[in-house]
């Protein structure tokens, strides 16, 4: 049966139902500021039990307003593509003589600023089936051989370390490099070696995470893996600022051992005008006692 769930007058006549009476008073509000009194209520009763008022909004357009963004702000988002080289494959290339190679680069215009969301390196390889058809290789394949890094005006945002080429199991435990001294501190290597107590953990690992610091890159080369680096449950942002370069390498330290197609990286987001990002992160620094924002108590600035 379709019924509709609507109730008129007569409806709700035949239900008996009893009249719903407004409280007695209407309940406390919050206080939006020291020395503010609370808004006029339209009516009795408009205050919620909880102490904060609630008025109902409707958006202009409904959900679509959520959908959209102002003009100004632009998608963004390039693909660079590069063919491999016949160096990528010699036995000469080494972690001591990586092979190293732009991908693509991107300058911010004046008074513009980037947000990049979503990053992707891959590689490719011929399919067998088609004259010149590819398809990609399998996530972090190739990853103990080459890595990508991208950087903002030659700096590698966030805090990184891949060891690419893995590390030997070291004898004492990395956590504990050299024995302590009750004074505090640690004995100096050159000292603990004489009582025969040295400890070459952080020696081992520094020289096995060398891979790529003769490309400039060090740990911070990102595997071949299609997503952006970092916890990818957490909210992810690159940041550029206008005139700075966003650049994207390939570092390769061990020889490739099987042809590839090209390779690739991708890399989107949104482009603003600069003024614009400066307003939202200033939004969303917390508010303090100080800032005389709501919610705080202070006449200072934020």
């Amino acid at each position: 049966m379709n019924q509709p769930l609507y109730l008129g007058p007569r409806q709700i006549a035949g239900l008996n139902l009893s009249p719903v009476q407004p409280p007695d008073r209407p309940a406390p509000y919050l206080y939006p500021g020291i020395g503010e009194g609370p808004p006029i209520a339209p009516y009795e009763g408009q205050g919620s039990l909880l102490g904060c008022n609630a008025e109902r909004m409707q958006l202009a357009g409904g959900a679509l307003a959520s959908l959209m963004v102002n003009p100004s702000i632009t998608p963004f988002e390039q693909l660079y593509r590069r063919l491999p080289e016949e160096g990528m494959f010699l036995d000469s290339v080494s972690p001591e003589n990586p092979f190293s190679f732009e991908l693509g680069a991107f300058k911010v215009p004046e008074t513009m600023a980037l947000l990049l969301f979503d990053l992707r390196p891959d590689i490719y390889r011929f399919s067998g089936v088609d004259a010149g058809d590819t398809v990609p290789v399998e996530a972090r394949r190739f990853s103990s051989v080459m890595g990508f890094q991208i950087s903002v005006d030659q700096q590698q945002p966030g805090n990184l370390l891949y060891q690419l080429d893995p590390v030997p199991i070291q004898t004492f435990s990395q956590a504990f490099t050299t024995p302590a001294i009750a004074a505090g501190g640690e004995i100096p290597p050159a000292l603990a070696a004489l009582f025969g107590a040295a400890n070459g953990s952080r020696f081992n690992i520094a020289a096995a995470s060398s891979f790529a610091s003769a490309a400039g890159a060090g740990t911070s080369l990102l595997p071949q893996r299609p997503t952006r680096y970092g916890a990818q449950s957490v909210p992810f942002t690159l940041y550029a600022r206008s005139n700075q370069t966003v650049q994207i390498r390939c570092v390769v330290f061990q020889p490739i051992p099987s042809p590839i197609a090209f390779i690739e990286y991708d890399i989107a987001g949104m482009l603003m005008p600069e003024l614009y990002l400066d307003q939202l992160t200033e939004c969303m620094k917390p508010l303090t006692n100080a800032s005389y924002g709501p919610g705080s108590m202070g006449g200072a600035p934020r």
